[in-house]
């Protein structure tokens, strides 16, 4: 990710060693639909690094002035062992709508046995793993190449922005009104097939270039749905707390030498079994009994 005082510098030195895409001089809209399961299985299998996964989207260009037509497509973008390729069919615009309402397009013929190959795979992935539309994104891309022959393309994605109010995409349609970076900045996506040329390596030498991987999927559902989706933290219930009385003191009393005389403390009241308690029991009543007449007797 570029910040916004320095996309449009290393915008300019690319220019100046490669070739911008013909007839996009001046970049060029991209606007894209995203494709996932209910329990987001594609957001969370690039969460955990699993080395085979597969992601559906389609992707339409084309500017409303005309300058450059109108063009749609339905692509599979495959990862294995972290290399990326991309496998895509074009279909019109009106097909591209039907194929967001979950009808693929229906062919009689294909352009090519790789087209069939592509439409098969699509055809899994949306209805054997249930794959629906979760989110449309836009950015303006100015694009580099080194030639048919080079090995080098380079491109900036300025002002990316997102929107989930699935509606049919049309070409160059600015309404998307969710910012995925600060204004200004850009996303740089360099690919390669071998070494990186040497002027390349001054740049990111020059300009200590951290290169780091960014989704525009996975930060849409980061920075908008999964925050919308969170749920609101229970309060703890509401408790009256109990005060208890204050303790009853009694002032300090001190003898003629100043010291603390203890507090005197309330005698207990007697239990009303007490009184039977001091009587003798039977066995007492007994020796009473005898011992008077041992008594008696003597006096005889």
């Amino acid at each position: 990710m570029l910040p916004p005082h320095l996309q449009g510098v290393l915008r300019a030195r690319v220019a100046e060693m490669m070739v911008a895409d013909r007839g996009a001089e001046g970049g060029y809209p991209v606007l894209s639909e995203y494709f996932d399961t209910d329990e987001r299985s594609s957001y969370w299998q690039k969460q955990m690094g699993v080395p085979n996964r597969r992601r559906i989207r389609s992707r339409v260009y084309g500017q409303r002035d005309g300058a450059i037509p109108p063009s749609a497509f339905i692509e599979v973008k495959h990862k294995l062992d972290g290399v990326t390729v991309k496998r895509r069919v074009s279909v019109g615009l009106d097909e591209l709508t039907q194929f967001s309402q979950g009808e693929l397009p229906a062919r009689e013929s294909y352009a090519s046995a790789t087209d069939e190959r592509v439409f098969a795979e699509i055809r899994d992935l949306v209805n054997g793993r249930e794959r629906k539309p979760v989110v449309q994104i836009r950015y303006h891309r100015y694009a580099f190449d080194s030639g048919p022959e080079g090995t080098i393309r380079i491109t900036f994605d300025l002002d990316p922005r997102c929107r989930f109010r699935l509606i049919p995409l049309t070409p160059d349609d600015p309404d998307f009104e969710l910012p995925l970076l600060e204004p200004g900045s850009a996303i740089m996506e360099v690919k390669t097939i071998g070494p990186v040329p040497y002027w390349f390596r001054n740049i990111i030498g020059e300009f200590n270039l951290v290169p780091r991987g960014f989704s525009k999927y996975t930060a849409a559902l980061e920075m908008y749905e999964f925050k919308q989706r969170q749920a609101p933290r229970p309060e703890p219930p509401k408790t009256q707390s109990v005060v208890p009385p204050p303790r009853k003191t009694q002032a300090r009393q001190l003898d003629e030498k100043g010291r603390v005389r203890p507090t005197p403390t309330a005698s207990l009241p007697r239990r009303a079994g007490a009184a039977k308690e001091d009587r003798p029991g039977v066995l007492g009543q007994w020796i009473m009994r005898i011992a008077s007449l041992f008594q008696a007797q003597k006096v005889r």
